[in-house]
């Protein structure tokens, strides 16, 4: 097992989820988190231009995988000793439960894509499909072959004592 500096750890001393990977997992978990951010946002009179693009990364398609994804959302925010079986559950099973997320979400995508080819249009930026397509590969191959991932799915804290 790699040594990781002191920083890495949390209270409990296990491995604290790194950026990347809370970034992973929200992505994944963008048809339940999504409608949630853009509800907050236009509370806080975000701009009509961000919400197109919340919009655009929204999708009903996306709905199965991200349920997925949010079961862990949920794991990495309760990661206490006094987790719930299920939690622990999820949180060890949580880096396949994200690569199943993630590839289900890249299946949909490939689907749609071959149903609605995108259109070749001169100087104009490939459509928002082909990048979230090519943010699942990322985000697949990250959760299925980064160490750092690995062990931090692997170190959940001990229950506590009771007192």
């Amino acid at each position: 097992m790699p040594k990781y500096t002191a920083s890495s750890y949390d209270d409990y001393l296990c491995l604290k989820p790194p950026l990347m990977l809370w970034i992973t997992v929200v992505y994944l978990s963008r048809a339940v988190t999504g409608p949630v951010v853009m509800g907050l946002g236009s509370a806080a009179r975000m701009s009509p231009d961000a919400t197109r693009l919340l919009t655009g990364f929204w999708s009903t398609d996306t709905l199965l995988p991200s349920l997925i994804a949010v079961a862990v959302l949920v794991a990495m925010c309760r990661r206490v000793p006094q987790a719930s079986r299920v939690v622990r559950w999820v949180w060890s099973h949580g880096r396949w439960l994200l690569a199943a997320s993630a590839g289900i979400d890249l299946a949909l995508l490939a689907i749609s894509l071959v149903r609605n080819p995108p259109m070749p249009t001169d100087g104009q930026v490939p459509p928002l499909s082909l990048l979230m397509a090519s943010l699942d590969a990322y985000f697949l191959l990250y959760i299925l072959t980064v160490r750092r991932v690995r062990d931090t799915f692997a170190s959940f804290p001990l229950l506590s004592a009771p007192r």
